[in-house]
């Protein structure tokens, strides 16, 4: 009997003590959350300090700048300015002229570019062997060609400026629409200036005829975001009437979105391998053809200015033996970018993977080479490489 009231005292006991110390522990933290609203400190875990302190190390020299140059400094420049001009910088510290930061203007421009619906004037142009940007491709009905400009006009300056590279030359010739830009052009050795209204570009990527002896000409000249449909309506049209065969035109295509050359390949091939990317850890992934395969007899025109996403149809079309390739060895770009979006609009374009034929060719820097090498120079009368093709047609 003894034993069973110490027993019921005992526990008496210990509810007494946790019930004191949930008391303290509620107390405490009461009075811990005034201390902390008071002095304006907030309680994180050690991980999180460990963090922030990371971030705090690594960008402190950042802070210190900008605070300087903000408080001391003789020239003013908004801080979004300076952080752009920040972000833009880190980017181009890779060196890869492929990844660009974007603020959320540059960002929306160049997706509208992308997919095929831009403020400009209407020109496909491309850097030549001797450092030229030659223009390829007029678009119809364009700003460019209602002024006059042609193909195989060589762009020398834009509004009395001359640029480095593509993509600053591109971003010269964009504009609002009703803004007006000056461009001087090279044409038959000699100079002219053309002056240009900026208008709303459409251009429709995939454009089809039927030409002499029932034979088909199916010209790509991007890879936007409905190309692979646009591809596939023309060549269900080519099928139903049955033509001999079709040339399928890929020069002067720099490229666009991927996977539209992936099911575009997917079209023209049976089942097997079209490519296969690598990431920077040397992890392959693979993208197949499903079984089934336009039974049209086809041949494809590539030039020096063949790159990326049409460089990747060119090789599923060459190791997979699906149809001849005529022209000139292809550009070499062999890396594919991701685009990062951010909550503000701006972006980052990035060179994540690099691609391989089928077979396991590198293309980056070494580009495609034909089964029939066909040069076509701007002296030329006629269409030699296009010539070659359909005779491998008929």
């Amino acid at each position: 009997m003894v034993n069973e009231t110490i027993k019921v005292e005992k526990k008496k006991l210990v509810k007494i003590l946790i019930l004191t110390a949930l008391a303290g522990m509620i107390v405490f933290g009461i009075l811990f959350t005034v201390f902390c609203k008071i002095t304006g400190r907030i309680l994180i875990s050690s991980e999180e300090y460990s963090a922030m302190n990371k971030i705090s190390s690594r960008y402190e020299k950042l802070y210190i700048l900008q605070e300087k140059m903000n408080s001391e400094g003789y020239f003013k420049v908004s801080e979004d300015k300076q952080m752009d001009a920040v972000y833009k910088g880190l980017v181009k510290s890779l060196k890869d002229p492929y990844s660009e930061y974007f603020t959320a203007k540059e960002a929306k421009t160049w997706n509208d570019y992308v997919n095929g619906t831009f403020y400009g004037i209407g020109v496909v142009f491309g850097k030549s062997k001797n450092g030229e940007f030659l223009i390829s491709e007029v678009i119809e009905k364009s700003p460019a060609e209602n002024s006059g400009i042609k193909k195989y006009d060589v762009i020398m300056r834009v509004d009395g400026k001359t640029y480095k590279t593509s993509e600053e030359l591109r971003k010269a010739i964009m504009g609002k629409a009703g803004t007006k830009v000056k461009l001087t052009v090279k044409r038959d050795k000699s100079l002219r200036d053309v002056k240009i209204i900026r208008g709303k570009v459409t251009e429709k990527t995939v454009k089809g005829i039927i030409g002499k002896n029932n034979v088909g000409y199916i010209r790509i000249s991007s890879f936007a975001e409905k190309t692979a449909d646009e591809f596939k309506t023309e060549l269900a049209y080519m099928e139903k009437k049955n033509v001999k065969g079709v040339v399928i035109d890929l020069r002067d295509n720099g490229g666009g979105y991927a996977q539209q050359g992936v099911k575009i390949a997917d079209m023209l091939l049976p089942e097997g391998t079209i490519m296969y990317i690598k990431d920077n850890k040397g992890k392959k992934s693979y993208f197949n053809s499903k079984p089934g395969a336009t039974k049209l007899k086809y041949v494809l025109l590539i030039n020096g200015n063949t790159a990326s996403t049409a460089e990747i149809l060119t090789a599923a079309v060459k190791d997979n033996k699906g149809g001849k390739i005529v022209g000139t060895v292809t550009y070499g770009k062999g890396i594919m970018q991701a685009e990062f979006p951010f909550k503000d609009g701006s972006a980052l374009k990035l060179t994540t993977n690099q691609y391989f034929s089928p077979k396991g060719h590198q293309i980056h820097k070494k580009g495609i080479s034909p089964d029939y090498e066909v040069k076509l120079t701007k002296e030329d009368k006629t269409d030699t490489q296009l010539e070659r093709a359909l005779k491998l047609i008929n």
